[in-house]
């Protein structure tokens, strides 16, 4: 099934069990709020890690009920960390979510060799937006975490990708390799040819349950216009439900184009960990928190 907004999404969840999200170092008035909201809204509960006399004053400035959650204190961001994977390690919590801990310290509890949670060979980050100018929901990765992928974690961050897209309901998501152009041009521009190895990946299986083409400029993958003035024939060109970019300038520029100047609602996670993760910024918006927590949710559950 396609999704066309993210009310849909939304509507996913309540169909799915129970779940819960653990929050490392929950003491963050942005990350309760948006938790709250979480709740209010029926998609999920928390447990929230970190210290207990500073959560509960927070909650009460910001007039959140703490009833609602389960509160389990820590002295260290070190020990939050460890404590909120321990409950995702465990089965108790479904969702992992970073609060006032550093992005350096939440990261390497995931990665951790003995107790973390790493899934897959690397971790990489996945956007979601709801255009007013495209049809359905478009998925984007990496703008994020990975700086100039090589080949090999192109596949990765693409394979990653599709896992969350799986568990989605999407049977053959038509997945765009982007570069800046359609023709191959390993020396000029490598990217067009890593572009061109993982759609004949795909073609010959070794990428499974997914339909993908390459080089593709962004116009070819979005547009439908665009492939028939350029004469291009392809099973994605004009109707992608991902693009793969090739570097995280790309991803950057991808990303707040879309948000700024194309008023698009925008949701992400954190994907290659054994749950999806939810890692927000401080910048984003109350209600981008709030999509992000959905669609970890709506990955991680089954109807």
């Amino acid at each position: 099934m396609v999704l066309r907004n993210f009310k849909q999404l939304l509507n996913r969840i309540e169909k799915q069990n129970s779940q819960r999200i653990a929050v490392a170092m929950a003491q963050d008035a942005d990350i309760l709020q948006a938790l709250d909201a979480a709740h209010s809204a029926g998609l999920a509960d928390a447990v929230l890690v970190g210290s207990k006399p500073k959560i509960e004053k927070i909650a009460q400035t910001n007039s959140i009920p703490l009833e609602r959650y389960e509160i389990v204190h820590s002295e260290s961001e070190e020990e939050s960390v460890a404590r909120a994977v321990e409950l995702v390690r465990s089965g108790e919590a479904q969702v992992l979510m970073k609060g006032l801990c550093s992005t350096a310290k939440f990261l390497k509890g995931i990665l951790n060799k003995e107790h973390g949670l790493r899934a897959s060979s690397l971790l990489s980050h996945l956007a979601v937006f709801e255009s007013p100018n495209y049809h359905k929901l478009l998925f984007m990765s990496d703008a994020a975490m990975n700086i100039a992928p090589d080949l090999n974690e192109k596949i990765a961050i693409t394979q990653n990708a599709l896992n969350a897209l799986h568990a989605l309901h999407y049977k053959k998501p038509k997945v765009a390799m982007i570069s800046a152009v359609e023709k191959v041009n390993p020396q000029a521009m490598p990217s067009t040819a890593d572009a061109a190895l993982i759609a004949k990946m795909a073609e010959r299986g070794q990428i499974k349950n997914a339909l993908i083409d390459g080089p593709l400029a962004l116009d070819n993958a979005l547009s439908a216009r665009a492939n028939e003035i350029k004469g291009l024939k392809s099973v994605v060109g004009g109707s992608a439900d991902l693009c793969v970019v090739p570097n995280i300038e790309t991803g950057n520029v991808f990303y707040k184009l879309l948000t700024i100047l194309g008023n698009a609602l925008v949701a992400g996670v954190i994907l290659g960990a054994s749950v999806p993760v939810v890692l927000t910024s401080r910048a984003d918006s109350d209600n981008s928190k709030f999509l992000s927590i959905a669609t970890a949710l709506a990955i991680s559950g089954q109807e």
